[in-house]
């Protein structure tokens, strides 16, 4: 599942946005713990007490950030990458989310940011509308 938007913001707020523990919990869970940098730990926390743990793949700052993530069900893994593109009003973020069962046989099994596009519609799409609040926390 790919999924992009414009944000009017230079990559390096973007970034903050994508990487500072309190500007993840306002658009990414209730409640994010990241360890930004390869192989450290990514912990989100849900305000239902769903809890999804990861690890950190890649780390480009400013253009890229990766990190493969697990509810602990048999929903198995995925693996989220966030691409950061500089735009002429400001930067694309593209998000990718790809390597999960649930995914694959397209059955809507998610609670939270693994969000499925598919029969009902939930996509990336409420997650990166927060982003973009969060983007603005940046700039203030």
């Amino acid at each position: 599942m790919t999924r992009s938007v414009e944000l009017d913001a230079a990559p390096a707020a973007v970034w903050d946005a994508l990487t500072e523990d309190a500007l993840l919990g306002e658009w990414l869970a209730d409640e994010v713990e990241l360890e930004a940098e390869p192989g450290g730990e990514i912990v989100c926390r849900y305000a239902d007490g769903e809890e999804r743990r990861g690890e950190v793949e890649l780390v480009e700052e400013a253009e890229r950030l990766a990190w493969s993530w697990w509810r602990g069900d048999d929903a198995g893994p995925s693996r989220v990458e966030l691409v950061l593109d500089p735009v002429a009003e400001g930067t694309r973020l593209t998000v990718i989310e790809t390597q999960s069962p649930v995914l694959e046989t397209g059955a809507l099994r998610a609670t939270g940011p693994l969000l499925i596009a598919g029969a009902h519609g939930t996509d990336w799409g409420p997650p990166l509308a927060r982003l973009r609040a969060a983007v603005r926390l940046v700039l203030a």
